[in-house]
């Protein structure tokens, strides 16, 4: 066969498979977009879920806007550090899963609904909510993906001002926080199906408990900085210090001291307590309401 007619039906076939490419990235693209917009339209209904379903806690932290989260820590038993998933875990990592944590019912609450109904995501877009650099499993990135979107709605709800902040991204070396509007309001970098992407360079706790609810989560303000673990993700000692660290005083005495006891460690379900401690009143004291 001549060259030239040779050229030509090779140049007809590539021409043919780059059409059949293009009409199947457009395809891939249509089910994707698709996929999304279902997506989105379910996070909606999950938000408005956890809202309905912590109705009485939004309106008690309404009510307690000006109480000091600490407050409401000295009626928290802490963790179950007799329960271990693996090894010593609950030895080596005890005062952490024993530390007292503000408001662990509801926490407890919106992390025990991931655990058992985590927000379903089609395979095709899994990697968008994961991330490409899943640590774990993309269950238990969906998991703490869900937590996490449920405490935003939360915070949402009482106009930023809730105590509990959902992965707030701080500056690893500088320790600031990235302040949104208003400033009680994490700063996002991510989408508006999947907000939670870390910042380069920066360290983000599952979850925050602030002080001073009127007040940005700068770590001074800071009670609490709880590394949550759903079945299937270890605690790393590396996590851990990094999260000291970062709510390490910059002045002062025994910082090491003050910057670990900043941590907790929350293990879904093993640390979870049930609604019954919702009923009990924190001790007042005299200037608990106080502002600083």
């Amino acid at each position: 066969m001549p060259v030239v007619p040779i050229a030509r039906t090779l140049a007809h076939v590539i021409d043919r498979a780059y059409r059949a490419y293009r009409a199947n990235q457009a395809y891939e693209n249509a089910k994707t977009a698709a996929e999304l917009a279902q997506l989105a339209v379910e996070i909606n209904e999950r938000r408005k879920q956890i809202k309905n379903m912590l109705r009485a806690t939004i309106e008690a932290m309404t009510r307690e806007i000006d109480v000091k989260s600490s407050t409401f820590a000295t009626v928290d038993r802490g963790g179950n550090s007799t329960a271990s998933r693996r090894g010593k875990e609950n030895l080596n990592f005890k005062e952490y899963i024993e530390r007292k944590v503000p408001f662990r019912p509801a926490i407890s609450q919106v992390c025990t609904v991931a655990l058992q109904m985590p927000i379903k995501v089609p395979r095709r877009i899994r990697k968008k909510i994961a991330g490409d650099r899943v640590e774990t499993t993309i269950e238990v990135a969906l998991k703490q993906f869900t937590a996490s979107l449920f405490f935003e709605s939360v915070d949402e709800a009482l106009e930023w001002r809730s105590p509990l902040k959902a992965e707030p991204n701080y500056n690893q070396s500088s320790q600031k926080a990235l302040l949104g509007d208003p400033a009680t309001r994490p700063k996002r970098f991510g989408s508006a199906i999947q907000p939670f992407w870390p910042r380069p360079r920066s360290l983000a706790p599952d979850l925050v408990v602030v002080e001073y609810r009127q007040e940005p989560f700068e770590i001074e303000n800071v009670f609490a900085a709880v590394e949550i673990k759903f079945p299937g993700d270890w605690v790393k000692q590396t996590q851990i210090n990094d999260y000291a660290r970062l709510m390490r005083p910059k002045t002062g005495v025994n910082r090491e001291k003050i910057g670990r006891e900043k941590v907790a460690l929350l293990r879904v379900p093993e640390d979870c307590t049930g609604p019954e401690t919702d009923n009990k009143q924190p001790p007042t004291s005299k200037g608990a309401k106080n502002r600083r």
